[in-house]
């Protein structure tokens, strides 16, 4: 029989195992045999073979023990954001350590109170924080940080720009957290708290909900252009319709188009519908490729400035 914790999972510490009645002689030749396995120091899984996500999850905090969460991108991912598991580095998330990529996913994230000084290993990233680990949530019966705080540690932690407008932007567009929210927990950071993660969240009060929105009014910046109202209401006769950039008493609206836009041919359609009802009313609708307002800032800009002037 695998071993199997008070919550009913195949995961568990040898702690927990030998209290549950399991004696350590079994345990061990479990393992030694193959049937079971130790994928972290002292937390045995009661099969072979590769972990599911959640199992890796569960390892990693049956590892850290009862005060560390699950943190960072792999709380993200628990939360329902959209999020890629960290891959091998030296130094992971910032975090220097041993570590094994496992066959069947990323690196699994955790948070423990700073002087704990719990080593990361093997698959295992430990981030030590001075923070307290607060308001934390229950996903699969599991430790969580709140999406706010997962969001703002890993801005603070990513190499590009971008990266962070795409934490805080999907986070937001998904429900998870709210602007106030990212706020605090931004103030929490103290001085780790990078000009990238404050320019996203200028970005969000601002109402911008994407990261093309952010890449637009880099643009828009760039070239001096008047503040137009962000992610605004415009209403035509097939009803009320979103823009990512509204000058509105110029009539001059303006979107960010991204990579994965057009999914399909009735995407399509409906994409020519919206765009022909927003025209009706006036409006002039400029579109830009994302790509393109990173490439070619200046030369969006012009075509801007030539309207809006």
């Amino acid at each position: 029989m695998p071993p199997v914790d008070h919550l009913g999972r195949p995961v568990a510490h040898r702690r927990r195992l030998v209290a549950g009645g399991l004696s350590a002689y079994r345990v061990r030749t479990a393992i030694a045999s193959g049937r079971w396995q130790e994928p972290l120091p002292g937390v045995v899984v009661g099969h072979s073979g590769p972990l599911t996500r959640l199992e890796r999850w569960q390892a990693a905090v049956e590892y850290g023990g009862a005060d560390v969460v699950l943190s960072h991108r792999s709380a993200l991912a628990a939360l329902g954001a959209r999020v890629v598991e960290l891959g091998l580095t030296p130094r992971p998330g910032g975090v220097r350590g041993s570590y094994a990529l496992p066959p069947e996913g990323g690196l699994v994230e955790i948070t423990a109170v700073h002087g704990r000084h719990l080593r990361s290993t093997g698959f295992v990233v430990v981030h030590q924080s001075r923070r307290p680990l607060e308001r934390v949530l229950v996903v699969a019966g599991l430790p969580v940080t709140e999406p706010a705080r997962a969001a703002v540690d890993v801005a603070v932690t990513v190499d590009r720009r971008q990266d962070v407008d795409h934490v805080i932007a999907d986070v937001l567009q998904r429900g998870l957290c709210t602007v106030p929210g990212l706020y605090e927990q931004a103030r929490a950071l103290g001085r780790r708290c990078t000009p990238w993660l404050g320019d996203a969240l200028a970005d969000a009060r601002r109402g911008m909900r994407s990261v093309g929105e952010s890449d637009l009014r880099r643009v828009v910046t760039l070239m001096d252009l008047p503040e137009p109202e962000w992610n605004a209401p415009v209403e035509t006769a097939r009803g009320t319709f979103f823009v990512d950039a509204l000058w509105r008493r110029k009539r001059v609206a303006a979107e960010a188009d991204g990579a994965q836009f057009h999914l399909s041919a009735a995407d399509w359609a409906s994409d020519i519908r919206r765009q022909n009802a927003i025209q009706g009313t006036g409006v002039s609708l400029f579109r830009f490729p994302v790509r393109r307002l990173r490439a070619e800032p200046y030369a969006c800009g012009s075509e801007l400035s030539a309207v809006l002037r």
